[in-house]
C-alpha cells in the first residue's frame, strides 16, 4: 500500500510542469519589446519585423501560459499579430479582426476534433 503512495507521488511529481523559466522568458521577451519601441529608430534596418517577431513570441509564451495549452496559445498568438501586421499595412480593421477571430476559433475546432 505505501509503495503505491509512493509511485502515485512520484509519477505526479514527473507530470507536474515548471511554470518558473516560462515566467522567466516571458518577462525576458516582454522587456526586449519594450526595450525596441522605446530606443529602436523605426527606420533602421530590421526594425519592423524584428518588433512583430518579439510581438509574436512574447504573445505566444504569455497566452500559452494563461490557456494552459500550446495550440491555443499558437493560435490566438497568430491571430493578434497577423492583425497587427494588418494594421501596420493600414488595412486593419473591424472586420477583418472579426474575420480574423473566426478563423482562429474556426482553427481551434478543427484541431481539437483530429
Amino acid at each position: 500500500m505505501n509503495l503505491m503512495k509512493k509511485e502515485f507521488r512520484k509519477r505526479k511529481l514527473t507530470l507536474r510542469k515548471n511554470f518558473f523559466p516560462t515566467l522567466i522568458i516571458i518577462v525576458v521577451l516582454w522587456t526586449l519589446l519594450v526595450m525596441v519601441i522605446y530606443f529602436v529608430d523605426p527606420d533602421a534596418m530590421g526594425s519592423i519585423p524584428l518588433f512583430f517577431i518579439l510581438f509574436f513570441l512574447a504573445l505566444l509564451f504569455t497566452l500559452s501560459t494563461l490557456f494552459a495549452n500550446t495550440r491555443r496559445g499558437l493560435i490566438a498568438a497568430l491571430g493578434f499579430s497577423v492583425f497587427l501586421v494588418l494594421q501596420y499595412l493600414g488595412v486593419g480593421s473591424v472586420i477583418n479582426f472579426l474575420l480574423l477571430i473566426g478563423l482562429g476559433v474556426a482553427a481551434e475546432f478543427y484541431f481539437s476534433k483530429k
